[in-house]
């Protein structure tokens, strides 16, 4: 039986490992909100298959599913490997200007970044793997780098390669990015996530490319370089998602820094009223483990606390031995973690959220079993989420598009409800609720409509089930 999605939405990662629709459809029935495609790898062919399986598992079960495509961005990749390059902490290999490692020569490794090879120097440190492999630059000629392992090291083809503390000065969107948005604006993707975002002229960049293509997904800045902690509060701004992305904070801050800088982006996040998202090896153990550490689920506990929108999985859905497993246990913690706090709330910014607020506060106060509000615009939503509320909060939404974006937000539950007018939308909610034997005859709702251009409420007890309701 599929369960409810609890506060904090569950976002997986598709890959090899969760191509097949009916595990897509068993991660939904287990409480997942949202998926991922990461563009850094496959093709469009097999971009095309996942957004097909969720597309499908989204119509069988008849619940609104985010779809979430992940620009590469412009990073520093390796080419391909016919095999691992293992180093102990003191050997040495090189990066050479190639695509693929040349034949015949071991510890010899493709790196096909041009501007890579002209702004490294002497003493740089690299680091891959998110942040368990460093080597030391000891060599540099035009086209060649000599390095030498600081840690063991397994380096595999494809690999992101991060020179800390210094940004190379590669272009905000590469051609291949910009393929990969055409893509999702074709295949009707609800957010685009920006790789290595450095400003808010990065966003606005990428929001002018969708718009010009007739798309309109939401942009999602994934934080993971110093520029982008440095200019958190403009990038929080301008985007419409933010994502803590710890795998390249690790290889560009120390792995001590990791906890606080969270907190910090998480906080400033929620201050501005936006959703946040934090990704990446939130069990990272479970890739080949059926079990979490105790470490992973102390680290969830404290998202949940923090009040973030969804935890994202990665590599353990994507290419990981357990991926339903994976799902069951960030589901398993995150409730439970939900039972026993209640994350900060933050004073409301503007007009509007402080009505969302003051909406919230209504509802708590009176003990109503739901929130019901229904959304044309779209704007109200997020806003509710924002104020964190413990009552329930269902949401009808005139279209999918609409659905989609709300259902990784905190504590949303869309429904997809066509109707022409909020209040023909909030009678059409309540025979759904009705029909579902999710709202009874007696029970207290507080009610959100708008007339014109303002919101108001009403508390309101359901006297009679909206005609062609069946009886709970």
């Amino acid at each position: 039986m599929a369960v409810r999605p609890g506060r904090v939405k569950i976002i997986a990662s598709l890959g090899p490992s969760a191509r097949d629709p009916g595990l897509v459809e068993r991660m939904v029935q287990l409480g997942v909100s949202g998926f991922r495609i990461n563009f850094a790898h496959g093709d469009p062919g097999f971009w095309r298959v996942l957004v097909q399986n969720v597309r499908g598992v989204e119509e069988r079960l008849g619940r609104p599913l985010t779809l979430m495509g992940d620009l590469a961005g412009p990073s520093i990749r390796l080419g391909v490997l016919r095999e691992p390059v293992r180093l102990q902490p003191g050997e040495r290999a090189e990066l050479v200007l190639a695509e693929e490692a040349p034949g015949g020569q071991e510890k010899v490794i493709p790196l096909p970044v041009p501007r890579f090879f002209e702004a490294v120097e002497e003493g740089d440190i690299l680091v891959m793997n998110d942040g368990r492999v460093r080597l030391r630059v000891v060599e540099t000629q035009p086209g060649r780098v000599v390095v030498e392992a600081l840690t063991p090291a397994e380096i595999t083809s494809r690999k992101a390669v991060v020179v800390s503390g210094k940004d190379i000065g590669l272009p905000a969107l590469t051609k291949k990015d910009l393929e990969a948005a055409r893509f999702a604006v074709e295949n009707d993707f609800d957010y685009i996530a920006l790789s290595y975002v450095r400003g808010a002229e990065d966003i606005n960049t990428l929001r002018e490319i969708i718009e010009r293509q007739g798309g309109r997904q939401g942009v999602a800045a994934k934080i993971e370089n110093r520029s982008a902690v440095e200019n958190l509060r403009q990038i929080v701004e301008a985007s419409d998602l933010v994502i803590v992305a710890r795998g390249d904070l690790g290889m560009n801050y120390g792995l001590e820094e990791i906890p606080a800088l969270q907190e910090r982006i998480v906080e400033a996040t929620r201050r501005a009223g936006k959703p946040v998202i934090v990704a990446t090896q939130i069990l990272e153990s479970m890739i080949e483990n059926p079990v979490p550490t105790r470490a992973e689920v102390t680290d969830i506990y404290v998202a949940v606390r923090q009040g973030v929108d969804a935890l994202m999985l990665t590599g353990e859905t994507a290419v990981g031995r357990y991926p339903v497993e994976a799902v069951r246990w960030l589901r398993r913690v995150a409730r439970r973690a939900e039972e026993t706090c209640q994350p900060p709330r933050y004073p409301p910014r503007g007009r509007r959220a402080a009505y969302a607020a003051s909406l919230v506060e209504t509802a708590e106060r009176t003990g109503a079993k739901l929130i019901l509000a229904y959304s044309i615009g779209g704007t109200l939503p997020p806003l509710i989420a924002a104020s964190r509320p413990t009552t329930r909060v269902v949401i009808g939404a005139r279209s999918k598009h609409a659905a989609r974006r709300m259902a990784v937000l905190w504590g949303l539950e869309p429904v997809l409800a066509p109707a022409e007018s909020y209040e023909e939308g909030l009678d059409l909610l309540e025979k759904m609720l009705c029909e579902r034997g999710e709202l009874s005859i007696g029970d207290l709702v507080v009610e959100t409509y708008r007339v014109g251009e303002e919101h108001r409420m009403s508390v309101k007890q359901l006297l009679a089930c909206p005609p062609g309701a069946g009886q709970p």
